[in-house]
């Protein structure tokens, strides 16, 4: 399962997808067919999020040639969250060697935002530098 949130906006009566992950969801069911769902009232900077997985597209789409095969904005969070620290090494006692990670995970229930806030900066700063351009630039065009 992936970090990246199905956000829906009720509008007049209905729930319509409010991100790019949820479009996608969407797009796997056939017109009018039932699906179950839990609801539950979301917490955090929602507007941050969306604009952190826009921007992980924004990324891919202009360095996906430093590498070897497809990466996914998923892939590229994991990596993320890797080098800030917020997944964490799973090493063998034995040989030392990094069998693992644990997953630290952004999502809303998982992790407060004023630790997930430093973050998304941390990983705006990165992007934008590989990128050739300044955080305000890579901001705003995520949030276009």
């Amino acid at each position: 399962m992936t970090d990246d949130p199905l956000l829906f906006r009720n509008d007049l009566g209905a729930l319509r997808p409010d991100s790019p992950a949820s479009v996608d969801a969407m797009r796997a069911f056939k017109q009018g067919e039932t699906l179950r769902i839990e609801i539950k009232r979301t917490r955090g900077n929602i507007g941050r999020l969306r604009w952190y997985w826009a921007m992980l597209r924004i990324a891919l789409d202009n360095l996906g040639d430093r590498f070897d095969g497809p990466v996914s904005p998923v892939m590229m969070h994991k990596w993320l969250k890797i080098r800030f620290g917020l997944s964490k090494p799973v090493r063998s006692k034995k040989t030392g060697e990094i069998i693992g990670y644990d997953e630290g995970s952004i999502a809303f229930h998982r992790l407060p935002e004023n630790e997930r806030a430093p973050f998304i900066e941390k990983a705006v700063e990165f992007l934008a530098e590989q990128l050739g351009t300044d955080p305000a630039t890579l901001m705003d065009e995520a949030k276009r």
